[in-house]
């Protein structure tokens, strides 16, 4: 859907929408591609800008790939949108998310097994994971590019792209009259359509994109709220259930931060009182202050957990915080048997 503005300077924008189209092929059409040494690379992206769940889908992959090939090792290549910043950053559970990006420290928060690393060259960053792991030459790797499908550069094994279910219903643009960063038939590039934010509701109208755009494959990524963590050391985990009948205020610095806001309506609050923030939004402690004033007779303050990493850091052990929750989510994918079988032939 386009915004009363993008209405008025629509001959402008769309302009600059084929001159995007055109930057786009060339880019494509004229950058060599390199291969990985010794890798077996993964690409996950999506076909438009944030908020497609492709950070909860990352996190299960690189989990399905630990338990299925225990003895390979896992490296996890971003770069580290909105951090400040410069050069290839090996990312630690101490890292700060304004340094590496506050998507690559979720990632290694939940990922012990694997080494995540940031920086603008992704082929200079996964060199520098081999040497400073001193994993040697004939050793294979699993690369996963993170937000990968309009990566260029980079040859990959497979390429997985997220659809988002919730946007079916939904007209989309190419940038800048929408949000695409390529059309919908681009998905005849990728091994696997994964269709995220999954639900039965939204089967009628993924058959007829399938029917449409004819991916190779489909797997259905489902999302569900699991448990509220506590933001602040001094508290404990808390049941989504206890959710329901209490009042709460959410907050969300995503690109799509419906699904967020939805998952929290069906544990069926009292009040449910919602704000949203930019897209890796970098909060302060002023931000915290004016969010503790308008939810001060909420029973619950709950955002994200990409939030929660930013967060955390500036709450510390303060105990007037305890009411202050980020949700997990548990992640179910669909067949994902086939995924791992086309992993496995590789190897």
């Amino acid at each position: 859907m386009i915004s009363v503005g993008k209405i008025l300077f629509f001959p402008i924008l769309f302009l600059l929408t084929l001159v995007y189209r055109i930057l786009f092929f060339l880019d494509r059409s004229f950058k060599k591609e390199r291969d990985l040494p010794s890798s077996i690379t993964i690409s996950v992206g999506n076909f438009s800008v944030g908020g497609t769940g492709k950070t909860p889908f990352t996190l299960h992959l690189a989990k399905l790939l630990h338990f299925n090939f225990p003895n390979i090792p896992i490296v996890i290549l971003s770069r580290g949108y909105g951090s400040s910043g410069t050069g290839i950053r090996r990312v630690t559970e101490n890292s700060s998310p304004s340094e590496v990006g506050d998507e690559p420290l979720l990632l290694k928060k939940n990922l012990p097994f694997a080494e995540i690393y940031v920086g603008r060259n992704r082929y200079d960053s996964y060199l520098q994971f081999r040497s400073e792991n001193k994993i040697q030459n004939d050793q294979k790797v699993f690369t996963l590019l993170d937000d990968g499908f309009q990566h260029h550069t980079l040859n990959r094994d497979l390429d997985l792209v997220l659809l988002d279910c919730t946007k079916l219903s939904k007209k989309e643009f190419l940038l800048p009259l929408g949000l695409l960063r390529e059309s919908y038939a681009s998905v005849s590039r990728a091994n696997f359509l994964v269709a995220s934010k999954f639900s039965e509701e939204y089967e009628g109208l993924l058959s007829k994109w399938i029917n449409k755009y004819k991916p190779s494959r489909t797997l259905r990524f489902r999302f569900s709220p699991k448990v509220l963590v506590p933001l602040s050391s001094g508290s404990s985990e808390t049941s989504v259930a206890e959710l329901t009948g209490k009042s709460v205020f959410s907050f969300a610095g995503l690109g799509n931060p419906g699904s967020f806001y939805s998952s929290l309506k069906e544990q069926n609050p009292s009040e449910l009182k919602t704000k949203s923030y930019p897209d890796h939004y970098s909060y302060t402690k002023e931000d915290l202050t004016q969010i503790s004033e308008k939810a001060s007779n909420q029973d619950y303050i709950i955002c994200t957990e990409k939030d929660g990493v930013k967060i955390s850091s500036l709450i510390g052990t303060d105990k007037n915080f305890s009411k202050w929750f980020y949700l997990r989510l548990e992640t179910v994918l669909e067949n994902e048997s086939e995924l791992i079988s086309s992993v496995r032939s590789f190897i």
